[in-house]
């Protein structure tokens, strides 16, 4: 059995699966887990409340962690425009001292970072592609990407993840919920036809993780569907697995849509190292919509 895992942002769409997942393997002596502002609902895990603006070395120190999986991030693009230095403080000083804490303890620490550190010209970017963010939101994840690398180079892994769609186990609904509920209500939504990503279910990504969590590799790794789609695709998609009509999904470009930040056109990545790497099968967008539209938690199913 592995020693104590930390899993930082526990109640969000990828900390919820990682959580549950985790106490389900029964790989782990302790597994413990952060939040801030939605209480959590499952009790398999140690819960520890941290506003990651603040410091976090107090709770490093007291859980002493062999391994950490941090998810916690400021995410959402137009906010970190908005508030920049909460975004660094989140994004930027607490993976810091995660990091710090890392070395200083030989900690094993899984980064979690995203296809929003490219400036999304070519697509299909490999781990050797040079990271060039359009907005702040990328540069606060490419300055953490760059302190871990410093700090751990023999002991990390940056694992930069794709949009990622599926329910969050904790109840907070999100652009996936929103999007299922349009469909279900059959109300009208926007989404992008010039903007792609390498969507994976947040399930698959944690199975991903807590394979990392135990495995020798260190570096860069992308973690991504293996289909390249645009959002207004991935629409109609989604509805035809819900069985409802995608007449209500509305085709916009990016430039039709006012935002605060700038966002790249086509963050595609190029995942034949997780392929190569991982045991975990990585699973393609319609099975994978399939099996999260079946969900038994999946409260806007069509029959």
């Amino acid at each position: 059995m592995s020693g104590t895992l930390l899993i930082t942002g526990g109640t969000g769409l990828l900390g919820s699966h990682l959580v549950r997942l985790a106490a389900h393997s029964g790989r782990w002596q302790q597994i413990h887990a952060t939040y801030r502002s939605l209480n959590p609902n499952y009790h398999k895990a140690y819960w520890h409340y941290v506003d990651a603006r603040n410091f976090m070395r107090p709770v490093l120190d007291r859980l002493e962690p062999t391994c950490i999986i941090h998810t916690l991030a400021m995410t959402a693009p137009d906010e970190c425009e908005q508030k920049k230095l909460d975004a660094w403080q989140i994004n930027v000083k607490a993976t810091e001292e995660l990091a710090d804490f890392a070395q200083r303890r030989k900690a094993r620490l899984i980064f979690c970072s995203t296809d929003q550190v490219f400036d999304g010209i070519k697509g299909s970017y490999g781990e050797r592609d040079e990271p060039a963010p359009l907005n702040f939101y990328g540069d606060s994840k490419v300055e953490a990407e760059n302190g871990i690398a410093a700090a751990l180079p023999t002991l990390s892994v940056i694992a930069r993840i794709s949009l990622m769609y599926g329910f969050n186990l904790n109840s907070r609904p999100g652009f996936f919920d929103q999007m299922c509920e349009a469909l279900a209500q059959r109300r009208e939504i926007k989404l992008f036809t010039d903007q792609f990503r390498s969507p994976i279910s947040a399930g698959n990504a944690a199975e991903c993780l807590l394979e990392l969590a135990e495995h020798p590799f260190t570096g860069i790794i992308h973690l991504g569907g293996p289909d390249r789609i645009s959002r207004f695709e991935f629409g109609k998609l989604l509805a035809r697995i819900m069985k409802t009509e995608d007449g209500y999904l509305r085709p916009v470009p990016m430039d039709d849509v006012a935002s605060r930040a700038r966002r790249p056109r086509d963050v595609s990545l190029d995942t034949r190292l997780a392929r190569k790497t991982l045991r975990t099968r990585i699973v393609g967008l319609e099975e994978g919509l399939l099996s999260v539209v079946l969900s038994p938690r999946n409260t806007h199913a069509i029959s």
